[in-house]
């Protein structure tokens, strides 16, 4: 069995995370859907890109020079256990 690692998300990752799973979305939409600054929204997707947890899965440039990237949920499965103990811990899918 693979080794679980723990780690704490906010709630601006859970709602980044959610908004994800339901389709492939820009750093710039997600921000307006939840209201929370770009800055803050690119700061949680790089953190959870690092953790395999969400993929750039499409990049381009507008026709006014704005390079989009559209993100999705990755391969990691994510197991959520509320309570005393840590609250999210993630695995590789097999």
């Amino acid at each position: 069995m693979p080794s679980l690692e723990s780690i704490q998300l906010d709630d601006g990752c859970w709602k980044i995370l959610k908004g994800l799973s339901y389709s492939p979305k820009t750093p710039q939409m997600l921000s307006r859907i939840y209201s929370m600054p770009i800055a803050e929204c690119w700061k949680r997707i790089h953190f959870m890109e690092g953790l395999g947890l969400i993929r750039a899965i499409l990049m381009f440039v507008s026709r006014d020079g704005r390079v989009l990237q559209f993100y999705e949920t990755g391969d990691e499965r994510l197991h959520v256990v509320v309570g005393d103990t840590p609250e999210g811990f993630f695995e590789t899918a097999v």
